[in-house]
């Protein structure tokens, strides 16, 4: 896993390096100003006109080596200060003084500076705005000033690159304390911060890269993250492998509890998602009146139909004839198709008590155990919950504007309410557990916004439970090959042409492409 620090373990490495290994902070900034232009170079190939707006803060010193390494790179600059000279800090002042020493000239903040910045702009060809305002250190609104500044900079309409973060975030949370720039690039240094992978905040991000500025491996391994990015290496390992002697029990049994009248499909591709994900058996549990939509939907996956076709939904008498078919059963999910009534909150009042197996509760067992609080209390097994975000508000009792505007924060709410491994769905997916360690996802695939991937992430996940994968890493691998078959089902084709079945059908390459 890749550590993800916010602002007060960033300051904590920082000091560890100049105080203990002696590690000038001006050489830190150095390197990350000098590796950060040489990415904007190489981003930016044809550009030849820069503006750089820097901070009165070590954020602006940042800005101002990049500009001077730009200018040496050959490149036409303006330079906009916020702040007189003699007041940026001290770091931000020896790079002012150099910067001065090779000929460029800063234009400090006034009316007439802006006159000059945006003639500048509409002298040439349209430059590229370097965001170097305010740094990792923000914890309030921005002054009147700044956002007016902002709202300067933003009337200009230029392609922004943000120096660690856009200004106007906060580095810990992913909140917006004011509007920034939306950027296409962000260059931060060493680690990634946690508003780079939270919406709302990532969505004013682009595309983040991590430049390394030589802060020793010991010397991050002594903060002790407890928030992580998952990359693919990460998730890798966590596939099992598969022996040349292997039979089909070799790989568990899931079982998917679900389905009603009309909603047959939803547990099917559950079923159908396990399966592809290695299971060696699934089979789902669903109402008689499920039973045709299933089986028109898999031929592979087994089904538990309870009556015939005028039960329309799983009841309490369902939940006593079904629990002779819980041996064997490697690990279950609940949810898929369920529907919200009296009846099944009576089948999961009665089943949960008797589940001996990792569980996944998703979609209306979700709102099931949001109307019923006291259902926890009777699953004595390891506990998954999928949420999306308007699930999420019901397990809170709050509004999706709340979980929205502190996602990280709800999800570690929800982790510790519930005792469970919390996946919040949505834009930027994001694990927390009860202990407080959170794993984030750069994943944004509108695609994934139709009926039924839900449902297939829910099988994924359960199908890799059922092969004896523990459930923090089943949940992570799980998330990350449902957003890498949505990216490749879509390949040549529009988002919104994305169904459920496409997406099962990509399954086997994104499992391929983790695995290589």
């Amino acid at each position: 896993m890749r550590p993800v620090f916010n602002a007060a373990q960033m300051r904590r490495a920082d000091e560890i390096m100049q105080i203990e290994y002696g590690y000038l902070g001006v050489l830190l900034m150095e390197t990350a100003g000098r590796r950060a232009a040489q990415l904007v170079r190489r981003l930016y190939p044809k550009q030849e006109r820069f503006v750089v707006v820097a901070g009165g803060g070590n954020n602006g010193g940042d800005g101002l080596v990049i500009a001077r390494y730009l200018r040496r790179y050959g490149k036409e600059i303006f330079i906009l200060l916020t702040h007189d000279p003699a007041k940026l800090s001290a770091l931000s002042r020896i790079q002012y003084d150099i910067l001065t020493r090779f000929g460029l000239s800063c234009h400090v903040l006034s009316p007439d500076s802006l006159r000059k910045l945006q003639a500048f702009c509409e002298a040439g060809p349209r430059p590229v705005l370097i965001d170097a305002l305010i740094g990792v250190g923000l914890q309030q609104a921005l002054r009147p000033t700044q956002t007016a500044l902002l709202e300067f900079l933003r009337s200009l309409h230029l392609p922004v690159v943000a120096v660690d973060l856009p200004s106007g975030l906060s580095a810990d949370t992913g909140a917006l304390l004011n509007e920034p720039l939306r950027c296409e690039h962000t260059i931060t240094f060493q680690v990634p911060k946690i508003c780079h992978l939270v919406t709302p905040a990532a969505l004013y991000c682009g595309q983040v890269h991590v430049v390394d500025i030589g802060m020793y491996p010991e010397v991050l391994d002594r903060i002790g993250a407890r928030t992580f990015w998952v990359v693919r290496q990460s998730v890798r390992g966590f596939l099992p492998p598969r022996p040349a002697d292997a039979h089909k029990g070799t790989f568990g049994h899931a079982l998917i509890v679900g389905g009603s009248r009309g909603k047959g499909g939803a547990p099917a591709l559950a079923t159908v998602a396990a399966l592809r994900m290695g299971a060696g058996l699934a089979t789902a549990m669903i109402p008689g009146s499920a039973l045709p939509a299933f089986h028109r939907r898999t031929l592979s996956g087994m089904s538990l139909p309870y009556g015939d076709g005028q039960v329309a939904y799983l009841n309490e008498a369902a939940a006593l004839w079904g629990l002779r078919h819980l041996e064997g059963k490697t690990a279950i999910a609940i949810g898929p198709g369920l529907g919200q009534t009296p009846e099944t909150a009576a089948f999961l009042r009665e089943w949960l008590p008797a589940l001996q197996v990792p569980c996944l509760l998703d979609a209306d067992a979700l709102n099931l155990l949001a109307q019923d609080e006291t259902l926890r209390a009777r699953i004595r097994v390891p506990l998954l919950l999928t949420p999306h975000p308007k699930e999420a508000a019901r397990l809170l009792n709050t509004s999706v504007e709340a979980i929205q505007g502190r996602r990280l924060e709800s999800a570690l709410r929800l982790a510790q309410k519930w005792q469970a491994l919390v996946l919040l769905k949505g834009a930027y997916p994001l694990v927390a557990t009860p202990r407080g360690e959170t794993y984030f996802f750069r994943l944004a695939e509108p695609a994934l916004a139709t009926a039924g991937t839900g449902d297939v992430l829910t099988g994924m996940v359960v199908g890799l439970l059922a092969q004896g994968v523990e459930p923090l890493a089943a949940l992570l691998l799980g998330v990350y090959v449902h957003g890498l078959a949505a990216r490749l089902a879509t390949r040549g084709r529009h988002p919104a042409s994305l169904t459920a079945a496409l997406l099962l059908k990509a399954l086997g390459r994104a499992l391929h492409q983790v695995s290589a």
